[in-house]
């Protein structure tokens, strides 16, 4: 099944869904192609004549089904005006002797699609099959052919009707680990199959449930050379690969759905040496301090204050982003799962989180889980991965850029006034600050609510959320596994009223309340999703569009390499904000104008003298790296790692302008060691001194 494209801002395809429902577009031109009409033909078989009911124009044909004949096919084929979208929609007389899977083949511009209508139901009507990109003329068709169910199929008209583009929104369902949905080819052709059935254009895939792979559900959906792969795969096969290839060839996206700090529900985690080797990374309660590793909520969790721990993640991230062309990484449980947790297993460990917050603040002892510094720094934890990976999506080697970055986020309870009295303030995940920062393009907010038990929750955590994402991209995340389908439809219909960007539905396989119905699929695209859409832009990374930029770095030791935590940054002389335990800082919202601006950038922390990079070139929607030695520092040190080697100069060569050139390409200010906005043979024989130091 394959479905029309459109191209977006982006540059990236964008396709048509399909529905078997009634949908009533803005009308440009329409071509209506009767069964007595030039344009249909009897392409195999035998068809008879019949005027039973209401038919379109005189008469209608009709074949029986190939349960008991031969096989038969006609084909209606219009004249159309001109090219564009065209929403294609068949008339026919309903009956109970009639197939419920009547399968209708369009044929538009890029290929063909399969839809099937249950002509029992919705007669005398036009019923929508979605709507499809036709070039003038008679290149379009429609076909039916009555290899279907008992015991009749109807032929009578087709209706095109030319509409306008889209109107774009975010459609997706989060498909988990522990259902069927991509654990083998045949599972994901389905899976897909059902996603353009009910017109979603975006697949959130759970790719990392658990970092061990001890059961089914535990493991990487990918071929991953950090963690372990699921046992529940089939064969060799790989979930993502093949999830992105056959998802993109109809136009919905795939998002890599991870969550960062569960690891399992046994140590060690099996399969994963990495983590078998560092039992120091996880987190334990505070009753449970310094004895080892020791569940939380029953789970091994790491410790999301750890920069070895970030550093781990981050790999995960590579991996994922440069290997695979996915659409997005996409957090879940990007929190603690309780109050009293992020203290560390081994006393011993000085990259813990608690040996952080205390080398920052200057205190000791044990904090209570109520210190409120220590709750700051804990949700500062959570914040230092977010802003990091949101870096990392943007700078990925990845044909699909700009990837989409985004995260599952949690509305215990009735939404508060404040956001700060919310359950994911208390749980450390400070999201409407990620949105203010721009560290996120999209919130997926989970209003999983029972319609008969809280529809109030529902109706305010959707309209509170839209106040707190600020210019980024709000999704109302619906829980179709608590409610019946037209509870769903009631929410998602208010959701979408109240001026939200898309919806999500929780889960792929869990449909109803009362457990696993693939009718959602069709249900859906006959009501809320019913006709195309496409995706929203971000137009925040579109340096067409955006105002801003970002810049990003690492603060080390120029003489050791080491990073220095908790540096502070300055822009324009004013402290902006400060380094984790990676050395690495993130500005974002920095404006800029249309061929950039340069800034005065800063670092400064005790026991160094300030560092001061005068002339940093901020672009639109642009990523600049800058990166400081703190102390002893080598020209030409581009990465900081207390060496200027081949990675430097490859560095070096992409900023050289010649003289008086300049200014040099963002972050390429670092190698102009004459400060005269070039780069050029006198900052060369600098650099050259230093290669190999």
């Amino acid at each position: 099944m394959s479905r029309v494209p459109a191209v977006n801002a982006n540059g990236w395809l964008l396709l048509s869904a399909l529905c078997v429902s009634i949908w009533t577009a803005t009308a440009y031109a329409q071509t209506v192609v009767d069964n007595s009409d030039a344009g249909f033909s009897v392409l195999t078989g035998s068809w008879s004549s019949g005027a039973f009911g209401a038919p379109w124009g005189a008469d209608y044909r009709f074949a029986l089904t190939t349960g008991g004949a031969p096989t038969a096919s006609v084909e209606w084929r219009p004249n159309l005006p001109s090219s564009g979208w065209y929403d294609v929609e068949v008339y026919y007389v309903e009956g109970t002797n009639r197939a419920d899977n009547a399968p209708y083949t369009v044929t538009h511009s890029s290929g063909s699609a399969v839809v099937p209508v249950n002509q029992k139901v919705n007669g005398e009507t036009w019923v929508s099959l979605g709507s499809f990109f036709f070039d003038a003329g008679t290149s379009g068709a429609v076909e039916l052919s009555n290899g279907a169910g008992p015991s009749v199929v109807i032929a009578d008209a087709v209706r095109f009707t030319e509409v306008g583009e889209p109107e774009p929104e975010f459609r997706a369902f989060w498909a988990d680990a522990f259902q069927q949905g991509f654990k083998s080819q045949s599972q994901v052709d389905t899976m897909i199959a059902r996603a353009v059935a009910g017109n979603y254009n975006a697949i959130v895939a759970e790719v990392l449930a658990y970092h061990d792979n001890a059961t089914n559900a535990h493991g990487a959906y990918w071929n991953s050379s950090i963690v372990p792969k699921a046992p529940d795969i089939a064969g060799g096969f790989d979930p993502l690969a093949y999830m992105v290839q056959q998802a993109h060839q109809v136009g919905i996206e795939v998002h890599a759905w991870m969550l960062p700090f569960r690891v399992s529900t046994s140590w060690p985690p099996a399969g994963n040496t990495i983590l078998q080797g560092h039992p120091e990374w996880i987190s334990v309660e505070r009753a449970d301090i310094g004895t080892g590793p020791q569940t939380i909520s029953n789970l091994y969790q790491l410790d999301p204050g750890s920069p070895d721990v970030q550093e781990y993640l981050i790999s995960i991230v590579r991996e994922l982003t440069n290997n695979y062309d996915i659409d997005g990484i996409h957090w879940d449980y990007i929190r603690f799962t309780q109050s009293d947790a992020g203290y560390p297993a081994d006393n011993g460990y000085a990259n813990s989180g608690l040996e952080r917050f205390r080398r920052i603040s200057g205190t000791g002892g044990v904090p209570s889980t109520s210190n409120s510094a220590w709750s700051d720094f804990r949700r500062r934890e959570i914040t230092e991965l977010v802003r990091r990976a949101n870096v990392e999506v943007a700078i990925a080697d990845n044909p699909r850029q700009p990837l989409r970055h985004t995260a599952a986020l949690i509305t215990f309870g009735n939404a508060p006034a404040n956001f700060t009295s919310s359950s994911a303030y208390q749980l450390f995940q400070n999201w409407e600050h990620w949105f203010d920062e721009g560290y996120l393009d999209a919130g997926l907010v989970m209003c999983y609510f029972d319609e008969n038990v809280f529809p109030n929750y529902f109706r305010n955590w959707v309209d509170r959320s839209i106040t707190w994402v600020h210019d980024r991209l709000i999704v109302t995340g619906q829980g179709t596994y608590l409610n019946t389908f037209a509870d769903s439809q009631t929410q998602i219909d208010y959701a979408k009223s109240a001026g939200v960007d898309g919806i999500a539905t929780f889960s792929y396989a869990v449909t109803s309340s009362a457990g696993v119905d693939w009718n959602w699929y069709p249900f859906i695209s006959g009501n809320a999703f019913s006709g195309p859409a496409t995706l929203p832009t971000m137009p925040w990374k579109d340096p067409l569009l955006a105002t801003r930029g970002t810049i990003y770095g690492r603060v080390t030791d120029g003489a050791t390499g080491e990073p220095i935590d908790d540096a502070t940054v300055n822009v324009n002389g004013f402290p902006v904000g400060f380094t984790d335990g990676n050395g690495f800082f993130t500005i974002t919202e920095i404006s800029a104008a249309a061929m950039g601006s340069t800034i005065s950038f800063s670092v400064s922390t005790p026991g160094y003298t300030q560092v001061v990079r005068p002339n940093v070139l901020i672009e639109r929607a642009g990523f600049t790296e800058a990166n400081f030695g703190m102390g002893m520092w080598l020209f030409g040190d581009y990465d900081v790692d207390s060496d200027v080697d081949v990675d430097d100069w490859l560095k070096f060569e992409a900023a050289w302008t010649g003289p008086d050139l300049g200014p040099p390409p963002a972050g390429g200010d670092v190698f102009d060691d004459d400060l005269d906005l070039d780069v050029d043979l006198a900052d060369f024989s600098t650099f050259q001194v230093n290669f190999g130091a």
